[in-house]
């Protein structure tokens, strides 16, 4: 009897530890499960409008998650547009145009880029 006495709170300190790591891998393989939103042509032909026409931008990536955008001119690019289509503002370093969306990031960088230059 005095055995289980002391080892009761231990074996309850046991259980508590394995149900809060379970809780916890439960809630990452449920985010890692959210699915990303698709983008649309619409969408994407305003971003690039807004960064003034696929001649203006000359590469397009992803960096944590944020789409990075360099242009040409950054005079072509209206800002306001941007920051509407943005879900955490409009950063600018040099001629990068770093942004955040709601859409799949990668799936941004290769609709933009799969567009044709004009001549």
């Amino acid at each position: 009897m005095y055995i289980l006495a002391t080892a009761l709170p231990i074996i309850i300190s046991i259980c508590v530890v394995c149900v809060a790591l379970m809780a916890f891998i439960i809630v990452i393989l449920l985010k890692k499960k959210q699915p990303k939103i698709k983008v649309n042509e619409e969408f994407i032909e305003h971003l690039v409008e807004a960064l003034g026409k696929r001649n203006n931008i000359i590469d397009v990536k992803t960096i944590n998650g944020r789409v990075h955008f360099e242009v040409e001119d950054l005079e072509k690019v209206d800002l306001e547009e941007l920051k509407k289509q943005s879900t955490a503002g409009v950063f600018i370093t040099n001629q990068t145009i770093k942004m955040l969306f709601s859409y799949d990031s990668e799936a941004i960088c290769s609709s933009v880029l799969a567009l044709p230059k004009s001549e």
